[in-house]
């Protein structure tokens, strides 16, 4: 499925991460961070000074991380879940290297999508098979991405890309990174034909770095508390359903969430007919004429801006299915996180992994 879109461009700066310190334990607090220096890791350089005010900054997280950082200007901060750089440049030594888009001033296709910001959604993923993409994912642990189960099969050879933004170029500030899939593990209440339950979990065979442009997403829980009026989607699928174009860039599109009532009422009003029931593991957003996912989009995430930190998203949908694309009155249907959030959390544990990471 795709995104409509109109281009926005955006100047701001992140700084390189220079390594990863990664302890994969769920019994050690702050078990994964990254290695930067040390006046970026808060922003109010809180924490950095001892009693008399001198910086001591290659000890400072010692009572925290057991995995130091060895350049001695850099401390090991802690992985914020749903938090991007998004900036368009980024810091690259003392040189700033600006990612290339298309002019502020670029026609408007359909809707009011627009281009992501480069490293603005760092945990949104690529599936390729072969050299073909396939789908959207999105990452919540160095090895492992969640995606919907009709965009992948057990049986199939999968490579998982991060840290991508625009397909066609080559000169982005910061590389990507791709990672063969070891494992898919799917729901085992997956329905093919309906596509109830469509979630699944890829586990690579190697961890992906944590950089500015490849970091983790938020999962919900059920108490979780987010703006549901300000989500947002991702995804470098097609612009029309059946003459559009897969999207080089990384496009996003605002959607807000539809009550499931009104959504399972317009959906009876469509094609699928009267008698339509929703199945509990869908959610549904959008329903405007032309801004819509589209084919291609599928697996990619469905995320909302927490309401105390509207700058940190939580993935309160998967991209699943719709009729056609962008129609009035026909939401997309989107996998319900929510109530999956257990599931993941099993599956985490089974394989060893910290199931802290993607929580807030």
């Amino acid at each position: 499925m795709s995104l409509f879109f109109a281009t926005v461009f955006y100047f701001g700066f992140v700084y390189v991460v220079r390594g990863l310190a990664f302890v994969d334990s769920a019994k050690t607090e702050h078990s994964h961070c990254v290695c930067v220096p040390f006046w970026q890791c808060k922003e109010d350089f809180s924490g950095l000074e001892d009693d008399l005010g001198v910086m001591d900054i290659r000890s400072v997280f010692d009572d925290k991380v057991s995995a130091p950082c060895t350049d001695d200007l850099d401390v090991c901060c802690k992985v914020e879940c749903g938090k991007g750089s998004g900036s368009a440049s980024v810091y690259i030594g003392d040189k700033m290297y600006y990612a290339i888009s298309e002019q502020a001033t670029s026609s408007r296709i359909m809707g009011e999508t627009r281009n992501a910001e480069f490293a603005e959604f760092p945990w949104m993923l690529g599936i390729l098979k072969g050299r073909t993409f396939k789908c959207g994912a999105s990452l919540i642990h160095p090895k492992v991405a969640v995606t919907a189960a009709h965009c992948v099969s057990s049986k199939a050879i999968y490579t998982v890309r991060a840290g991508e933004w625009n397909w066609e170029e080559k000169t982005e500030p910061l590389e990507h990174q791709d990672r063969a899939v070891d494992k898919v593990i799917f729901h085992s209440d997956f329905q093919p034909e309906s596509l109830q339950n469509d979630i699944a979990l890829l586990v690579m065979k190697l961890p992906f770095k944590l950089t500015s442009n490849v970091g983790v997403v938020c999962i919900p829980t059920r108490n979780s508390d987010v703006d549901m009026r300000k989500c947002v989607a991702t995804g470098w699928g097609k612009n029309s359903f059946k003459k559009g174009t897969y999207q080089p860039i990384l496009k996003k599109i605002d959607l807000p969430l539809i009550q499931r009532n009104k959504c399972e009422f317009a959906l009876r009003r469509s094609r699928l007919g009267p008698t339509f029931a929703l199945h509990r593991s869908f959610m549904c957003a959008g329903g405007e004429r032309n801004r819509d996912t589209c084919k291609g989009d599928g697996g990619s995430p469905l995320m909302c801006p927490l309401v105390d930190q509207p700058d940190r998203y939580q993935q309160v949908g998967i991209v699943s299915w719709g009729l056609t694309c962008g129609l009035a009155n026909t939401p997309g249907v989107y996998v319900n996180v929510v109530i999956f959030s257990d599931w993941i959390d099993k599956q985490m544990r089974d394989l060893g992994f910290d199931t802290q990471l993607y929580r807030y």
